[in-house]
């Protein structure tokens, strides 16, 4: 199962579906020795043809689906180089869903940072940064990753985290699938004690002006106060237009992970007009359910699926321009059969960016220097492949017309975050020249035979085939 038909539709020659680290390691050692490529898969979300599926047309190639190595396990304790470190972790598989995370933390009032859809896999999200409900306390969900055990591309099972292959541990936050198949993610839990309260308020488009209000003001005080107090208020904002159906809303999903219901912090949003909401205090389980399954349908499997991502910083003008741009560019497309578009706007405030340094960073490379962004997603979906090729090239257009606006006002952000990247957005050049380098270094000692360049063509790449990972001394 896939999300998007444009990897459901692909087929390699065999799908190796291991069901333990051992199974995998051997796998993986006989891929990488016979130099046949493969794509890796744990929850098939990556709607972009090959990302994590291998596309040999039934001839060629091998899919490793992780789907069976699905375990999600809670401990009081876990082992760093042979000491026993006593705290509560939960130890997950890479093809665990997020659904099946909640349905065992929940009942404990636990959690980890994760998912916000049901559906998505534990690995792919984990290994390419993750947002959560949490940001806000623990920035991205990589943060909270303990420890790694990673089977490189020689078939070998290591561990990775603070005290043993450090470098490895650093560089698998956000370095995707350029180093290693995770087996398993150790994490460090988190106690909900007073639930989650949170739910989706649906309003009229006319009422856009005051979301892009209450966006930007949200985004400067929690970017501020989330700095010294647990502000735990978040907000995803959707704007939904299904020309077939005639449908048009914006769906704004509001979290307070404290459980305190209609938190101040949140007040500006909850004080615009609504259709119906669903606010409620329930566990994770019910939300991500609610996200991934909702009428809006955007999350539904089995379509032509595009997302991706531009960031810029928090200004109202900027957000108002992007929209703009949206409309144009893909209003040829309203025809289409089974067409639908949605633009999603994330504030990514410097709260959330400062948590990514006190967790111990990442190679995002983002941190409170870089003040209150927003995260501006679009994700186009339709049926009639005829028109593959226009909607791709009109996403391309989109992304150049809104960096230029946004260099235009002075808002311009390089970021890129990967799991919401299309296939032709450069994700791991925008975390930055040091950490490029880092990953690049980390690539060449723990994949000298380049068996993640090479045989896994699929997702991102590390830039020029990783090439340079050579460790630079002295005074340059």
């Amino acid at each position: 199962a896939y999300w998007s038909s444009f990897e459901s539709d692909l087929s390699p020659a065999c799908r190796f579906t291991p069901a333990n680290t051992a199974d995998l390691a051997s796998g993986i050692r006989i891929l990488s020795s016979n130099k046949c490529q493969f794509a890796i898969r744990s929850g098939g979300h990556m709607p972009f043809p090959g990302a994590s599926n291998y596309d040999g047309k039934g001839k060629n190639g091998v899919t490793v689906d992780l789907s069976s190595i699905n375990q999600v396990q809670v401990l009081d304790s876990w082992k760093q180089n042979g000491v026993v470190r006593t705290e509560k972790v939960a130890k997950l598989g890479p093809g665990a869903r997020w659904r099946d995370v909640y349905a065992k933390l929940d009942p404990l009032a636990l959690t980890v940072p994760g998912g916000r859809v049901d559906t998505v896999g534990v690995g792919g999200y984990l290994v390419g940064g993750g947002l959560s409900f949490f940001a806000h306390t623990v920035g991205f969900a990589c943060n909270s990753v303990l420890q790694y055990e990673v089977v490189l591309g020689n078939g070998t099972v290591v561990l990775a985290d603070s005290s043993q292959n450090a470098d490895l541990w650093l560089a698998l936050k956000g370095g995707h699938n350029n180093l290693g198949v995770v087996s398993s993610f150790t994490m460090k839990t988190l106690a909900i004690p007073n639930g989650i309260w949170a739910g989706n308020a649906v309003s009229a488009p006319s009422y856009i002006n005051q979301i892009y209000d209450a966006l930007y003001h949200f985004g400067e005080i929690a970017g501020r106060d989330g700095l010294t107090t647990d502000i735990s208020g978040s907000t995803s904002i959707f704007y939904f237009n299904s020309p077939s159906r005639n449908t048009v809303f914006i769906s704004n999903f509001l979290a307070s992970t404290t459980g305190v219901a209609f938190p101040a912090i949140l007040s500006n949003f909850t004080a615009i007009p609504q259709f119906t909401n669903t606010f409620r205090k329930a566990t994770l389980g019910e939300f991500v359910f609610e996200l991934g399954g909702s009428d809006s349908g955007a999350f539904i499997a089995g379509h032509r699926q595009i997302l991706g991502e531009i960031t810029f910083m928090n200004n109202i003008e900027m957000m108002k321009t992007a929209q703009q741009i949206f409309e144009s560019t893909f209003a040829p497309f309203a025809q289409v059969k089974g067409y639908t578009q949605v633009f999603i706007l994330q504030p990514i405030h410097r709260a959330i960016l400062a948590a990514n340094e006190k967790m111990g960073g990442n190679v995002l490379g983002l941190g409170e220097k870089d003040g209150n962004t927003i995260w501006y997603a679009i994700l186009l979906t339709w049926d009639d492949t005829s028109f593959d090729k226009a909607i791709n090239d009109a996403c391309k257009k989109f992304f150049a017309d809104v960096t230029v606006a946004a260099k235009r006002l002075g808002v311009y952000h390089p970021f890129i975050y990967l799991n919401y990247a299309t296939k032709d957005q450069d994700s791991i050049s925008s975390y930055g020249a040091v950490n490029v380098q880092k990953l690049k270094v980390a690539a060449k000692k723990y994949d000298p035979e380049q068996v993640f360049q090479k045989l896994v063509p699929g997702g991102f790449k590390l830039p020029n085939g990783g090439g340079d990972g050579e460790m630079h001394h002295g005074g340059h």
